[in-house]
């Protein structure tokens, strides 16, 4: 299993570089979504260390991380945007491209298996209800580091005043605004945040800090207190009783999820 890792790793890296004639702008998203994808990667094989799973299980986890958003290359170049409902679903992108290159192709059918699943569906709203919970297992734990190196990326922008401006984390929105009710009222109820109710930039920090909602171990949610990634967020937000009140919500729920 090791040497089928060093051969993917280093498939991964010679597929990043393959792509030549950029733009300075594709350049430097293309650098953030491969050292993404390291840290992702990273982070699934530390979570799966922490939920005392086999070497094996934590090689496949990190494998998941590596390769969930390898379409994310093809979609910049052939769409010049990272926005799924502009072009195409990454994810599903994704495994098109593993499939095709056979990047996985020295795995088990149900490792690959596990894998594309896990590819699929970590940016989707929740999680299939008709599929084994066994089989998700690698899905969830690609879910909660996909989420933890995505609150890095955005809180170190957001509390970097020099930050120059980059619009595949802000997605063109208007800047600032208060909270939409619908947003408010989904995370007020436990709620994930749905994108087609974000209406400006406000929305969707406080969908960021809905997360929460679907993080799935209790080492994902002390990383991210640790990290202190709500409260650098909550940090950028305009103060007021809405946006207290959502902060106070989401922090005892991260807090209750570590004591229990």
């Amino acid at each position: 299993m090791e040497k089928v890792v060093s051969l993917t790793i280093e498939n991964f890296r010679e597929y990043y570089e393959s792509f030549l004639g950029l733009t300075d702008d594709q350049r430097t998203n293309f650098e953030i979504k491969y050292d993404h994808s390291l840290r992702v990667a990273d982070l699934c094989a530390k979570i799966a260390l922490s939920l005392n799973l086999d070497e094996e299980e934590q090689y496949i986890a990190y494998l998941a991380g590596l390769f969930h958003d390898i379409g994310r290359f093809r979609q910049l170049v052939e769409y010049n945007t990272f926005n799924d409902s502009l072009s195409v679903d990454h994810a599903a992108y994704s495994v098109e491209v593993i499939k095709e290159r056979g990047f996985l192709d020295g795995l088990s059918e149900d490792k690959r298996n596990s894998l594309f699943l896990a590819i699929q569906y970590h940016n989707k709203m929740e999680l299939p209800k008709d599929v084994d919970s066994n089989l998700l297992l690698q899905a969830r734990i690609l879910r909660d580091a996909d989420k933890l190196d995505i609150l890095k990326v955005i809180t170190d922008y957001y509390t970097n005043p020099k930050a120059t401006v980059n619009h595949t984390l802000t997605w063109e929105m208007p800047k600032g605004g208060v909270v939409s009710a619908n947003v408010a009222k989904q995370v007020m109820n436990g709620s994930l945040v749905s994108k087609s109710e974000v209406a400006n930039e406000t929305d969707i920090k406080i969908m960021q800090l809905s997360w929460v909602f679907d993080v799935n171990f209790k080492p994902s949610f002390k990383l991210m207190m640790e990290k202190r990634y709500l409260e650098k967020i909550y940090g950028t937000l305009p103060k007021n009783d809405t946006v207290i009140q959502i902060y106070r919500k989401v922090k005892v729920f991260v807090e209750n999820k570590i004591l229990s």
